[in-house]
């Protein structure tokens, strides 16, 4: 689990230092739009997790 962590926290950091402008700028649509992307992954690793423990 730490790996996988791990895996998640390159993206989420390179996302955040994305050029460092205003959200509502290119770079800070594009900032969101990462965000939302790994929010996603780790929903879908979640549930994943959640059906092999039933």
């Amino acid at each position: 689990m730490a790996t996988i962590i791990e895996d998640y926290c390159s993206p989420v950091r390179s996302s955040i230092t994305n050029d460092g402008h205003p959200p509502l700028e290119a770079s800070g649509l594009k900032l969101q739009e990462n965000l939302t992307l790994i929010e996603q992954s780790l929903e879908r690793m979640e549930k994943k997790v959640l059906y092999h423990h039933l």
